[in-house]
């Protein structure tokens, strides 16, 4: 690597107070020499939001939130990495170097000028469509439309609706009258090109159109519905093609509007529709979105996922919107991440199991009916519905029950092949017994022997992908107590020394160095006994790093920002002083020490903090209509990180030395 490659994170982070930086969204008292307050991501009425200014980080005892200050802002604001680091970096007066090399600025500006332009275009265009909505005699019908729908004013001036002609050119014409070129409409989706050089023609036409934003809440397409005496051939709905500014796979309509209602509720419904989303906000409801005319993919997740972990389906009853709701639970199980939790055996040891780290819950809603429907109704009929939505287990147990006769051996023979699957993935051992017994009565068959297949299907599971880890605790010994974990057990590593100037580094560094080098570590079986997830790194810019190592991005390099690059440069120059492992059993062994190490820490760091929440005396300061902290909430935790803690300090245990 030609020279010292500056780190502006640690800059930035430096000049920026983690406490400064939350203060200005959380309102922060002192506890001893940490900071707590309500907190952002989920609704409570007692402090368990804790900042820690000495290791620059924050914690939530009651919704498991954590990171630094670049993982609060990306949070609160829904910003990427690249975004979250240029906002903090410009209020830290940090000057960031360009992004790219200074031979591709001309082509960076020429793409960024583009964009806008884009942009632009699209904002013309929402304003010509609502003054036709609003003003025109053509738009009538659409007004009728909305009228019968019951949307009201507000909301179509809170969601830009509006209405597009007849015609075959009439945005065009408008457009191009103020100046866009025709290919800069054909770029934004706008416009189509006849074939053989015709000219062009408007995508919309005669349509209900909605306007559909990002989540900063920039236009980047339109999604257009038929209304009363359109060709029978035309599709009810027809949303922009992808372009520069639009993807569809990865848009959620209503996000712009209800990212802040799903931090607050620490809950996203998804319906499928339009309509469904605005009825919804237009009563109060403002955790609701959709996406665009495709079933939810990895992508949707993904957003999802940074503002909350509480997923509820309210898609259509009939027979397209349960196998929506199949599939998009099969998606967000391989979205989400996976959390390692201990499990205690009949014999008193504790095994280590993965479990989805995401509550997903299915609505069902009432036959031939649409999520706008029951919102209208009225009476808290939603917000019922919604508060009783299943788990996914038992959305399983109703789908199968109304899917196989369950009075031919067949049909039995089926239910149980399609629910023991279901029923493995439970992993609270006395919620696994209630669904047994309830599909021994759905099915007439004696629940030993389905235990007995219960046993085999887990077997034929578990062998090929993990292996299972036990640790000796007694019956009387099952937490740790302080006097357990000794001060010299606690004492904090030496930080590996860098190769470069700055910021020494830590145990997640190097975990994430060896990924970097050996990438292949992902798929070997080490990694699958003992998977890397992203919630195993504090800080935000390992996180990212391993977010698209884990993608397995061909240009990997190409697709991260100069200060990642510069992260991933000081993280290469500081492996490759390390001896090269000689083959697969090396790497996946060191991988198994180092993800190890790692947990250790941050459980330690957390066991810790646990009892500073616990011990540290209280400030005269008070947080209006907070109640006092949840003690047992806390105490609670620490004793699950105690049993957590165990395995690495058995009782004639080695501690280990980076």
């Amino acid at each position: 690597m030609d020279g010292y490659v500056p780190n502006y994170i640690e800059e930035i982070k430096r000049r920026l107070p983690i406490v400064d930086v939350i203060g200005q969204r959380v309102i922060l008292k002192k506890s001893g020499k940490n900071f707590k307050g309500l907190c952002p991501f989920h609704n409570e009425n007692s402090g368990s939001f804790y900042v820690w200014p000495a290791s620059e980080s924050y914690y939530c005892f009651g919704c498991k939130a954590s990171g630094d200050v670049f993982n609060f802002v990306m949070t609160t604001d829904g910003l990427s990495f690249g975004e979250t680091l240029e906002q903090l970096a410009a209020r830290a007066g940090v000057v960031l170097p360009e992004r790219q090399a200074v031979e591709e600025d001309a082509e960076t500006s020429a793409r960024r000028t583009e964009k806008e332009r884009l942009r632009e275009a699209n904002n013309a265009a929402a304003t010509y469509y609502q003054h036709l909505l609003l003003n025109s005699q053509e738009g009538q019908a659409a007004r009728d439309y909305l009228a019968k729908r019951g949307i009201t004013q507000p909301s179509v001036e809170s969601f830009g609706l509006g209405y597009a002609l007849e015609g075959w050119d009439s945005l065009f014409k408008f457009l191009t009258n103020r100046g866009f070129t025709s290919q800069e409409l054909v770029a934004a989706g706008l416009v189509g090109e006849r074939e053989n050089g015709g000219g062009f023609y408007d995508r919309f036409r005669g349509r209900l159109i909605f306007p559909i934003r990002d989540r900063q809440a920039q236009i980047i397409a339109f999604g257009g519905r038929t209304l009363e005496g359109a060709p029978k051939d035309s599709p009810k709905y027809l949303n922009s093609p992808q372009t520069t500014l639009f993807d569809k796979s990865a848009t959620l309509y209503g996000l712009d509007l209800a990212k802040d209602g799903i931090r607050r509720s620490d809950r996203a419904v998804i319906v499928e529709g339009y309509v469904d989303v605005i009825m919804a906000h237009q009563h109060g409801y403002s955790n609701v979105v959709a996406p665009l005319g495709t079933a939810l993919g990895e992508k949707h997740v993904g957003i999802l996922k940074k503002l909350t972990k509480r997923i509820v389906l309210a898609l259509d009853a009939d027979t397209a919107g349960q196998l929506a709701t199949l599939k998009g639970i099969e998606v967000m199980k391989q979205g989400f991440d996976s959390k390692t939790v201990p499990v205690p055996t009949a014999r008193g040891l504790v095994r280590f199991e993965q479990q989805l780290d995401a509550d997903i819950r299915i609505a069902s809603l009432p036959a031939g009916k649409d999520p706008d429907e029951v919102v209208r109704e009225g009476g808290g009929k939603w917000r019922e519905l919604i508060e009783k939505a299943l788990p996914v287990v038992d959305y399983y147990f109703a789908s199968v029950g109304a899917s196989v006769d369950l009075n031919s051996a067949k049909g039995k023979s089926e239910a149980v092949e399609q629910l023991i699957p279901a029923i493995i993935e439970v992993r609270d051992r006395i919620e696994r017994e209630h669904y047994l017994q309830k599909l021994a009565r759905l099915t007439q068959i004696e629940a030993e022997l389905l235990r007995s297949e219960l046993a085999r299907a887990a077997r034929a599971e578990a062998r090929p992908r993990r292996e299972t880890l036990e640790t000796t605790a007694s019956n009387d010994s099952a937490d740790l107590t302080s006097d357990e974990i000794n001060e010299n057990e606690f004492a904090q590593p030496a930080p590996v020394k860098s190769a470069q100037p700055g910021r020494k580094l830590e145990s997640e560094d190097f975990l994430l160095a060896l990924l970097v080098r050996y990438p292949e570590a992902l798929a070997i079986p080490a990694a699958d006994t003992y998977p890397v997830t992203e919630a195993d790194f504090i800080r935000s810019e390992n996180r990212q790093l391993f977010a698209v190592l884990r993608e397995g991005l061909p240009q990997f390099e190409e697709s991260l920002n100069g200060e990642l690059l510069g992260h991933l440069e000081r993280l290469r120059a500081f492996i490759q002083l390390e001896p090269e492992h000689p083959d697969q059993f090396t790497v996946s062994e060191d991988l198994r020490f180092r993800l190890n190490r790692v947990r250790e820490l941050n459980l330690r760091q957390l066991y810790e903090q646990g009892h500073l929440a616990l011990d540290e005396p209280e400030s005269d300061i008070e947080i209006e209509s907070a109640e006092l902290p949840d003690q047992e909430a806390i105490w609670a935790m620490v004793s699950g990180v105690a049993v957590q803690l165990r395995p690495f300090y058995p009782r004639r245990s080695v501690v280990f030395k980076d």
